[in-house]
């Protein structure tokens, strides 16, 4: 089963739960994230250290909260 592919940036309801229980048990991988994207893509890295207050890790993608407690798909690797 394929997984679906997001295009906007509004996740479903279901997805926001699930990150947030994960995001519960989860250390923050914030900071992992941002290392992550300096050398490849500096602008985003910067993006997502100044626009979401947390990160998490779910089925090949990084998921990053923002500050009304919305996730936001960042990078995922397929």
């Amino acid at each position: 089963m394929q997984r679906p592919v997001y295009t906007d940036d509004v996740l479903p309801e279901s997805l926001q739960r699930t990150l947030d229980g994960i995001a519960a048990r989860a250390a923050d991988r914030k900071a992992e994230l941002i290392t992550a994207l300096s050398d490849e893509q500096p602008a985003k890295s910067k993006k997502v250290d100044q626009d979401y207050i947390a990160c998490t890790w779910w089925e090949g993608c990084y998921y990053c909260q923002d500050d009304q407690k919305q996730w936001h798909r960042v990078k995922c690797f397929l």
